[in-house]
């Protein structure tokens, strides 16, 4: 599932690519640590809580996708400016101050991983299991987190990966904002269809 294309995807070889490895290597820190934390209350049952809670899950979801949107907004901005070596390796601005935060809050504005590893955990844990299982997985999470976004950031920041990068940076910083734009209004998409659907019943 960590290895589909999504938001950290793109958020961690965006900031490796455009900033340096030590950015990218920040927000996936932020992925891994959000991942964890979505991974914990799917375990102690608040994912569960969220989904049947619909209201409050409908809105944790807005607050994503407006997030998702804002992200791919600074990117088509930095798309449409003029790119150099030096530009790519300048200190980030604004959002971009903090890639821990940056990597945090795309992870965390995407309240379905709650609802996936639920689902999951629903299946393959066996209620009421030892502690010990419970800590194996978050560190098996940790992990296999760790290790792709890791390699991802470790790639994008290469030499090479940034040089193809400038060639074409300014169409990749708007394919990326676009992806993050698209994923943000198909998030709030499916939230008003919902709200269709509940008050046509």
């Amino acid at each position: 599932m960590a290895m589909l294309p999504g938001p950290n995807t793109v958020v961690v070889s965006w900031l490796s690519a455009t900033r340096s490895r030590h950015h990218g290597l920040l927000a996936v820190g932020g992925v891994v640590l959000a991942s964890l934390i979505w991974v914990a209350f799917a375990l102690w049952g608040v994912g569960a809580v969220l989904f049947e809670a619909g209201w409050l899950y409908r809105l944790l979801r807005l607050l994503g996708a407006a997030y998702l949107v804002y992200i791919g907004f600074r990117m088509i901005r930095a798309g449409l400016q003029p790119k150099s070596v030096e530009a790519s390796v300048a200190p980030p601005r604004g959002a971009y101050q903090n890639p821990f935060a940056v990597g945090l809050m795309t992870t965390l504005s995407n309240p379905k991983s709650a609802v996936f590893w639920t689902s999951a955990f629903l299946v393959a844990v066996p209620p009421h299991a030892p502690a010990w299982v419970y800590a194996a997985i978050l560190a098996i999470i940790a992990a296999q987190s760790s290790l792709w976004y890791g390699g991802v950031a470790m790639f994008f920041s290469t030499g090479f990966a940034r040089q193809q990068y400038l060639r074409l940076a300014r169409r990749l910083d708007m394919l990326a904002g676009g992806i993050m734009v698209a994923l943000g209004l198909k998030l709030a998409d499916e939230v008003r269809r919902e709200l269709v659907v509940r008050t046509a019943s």
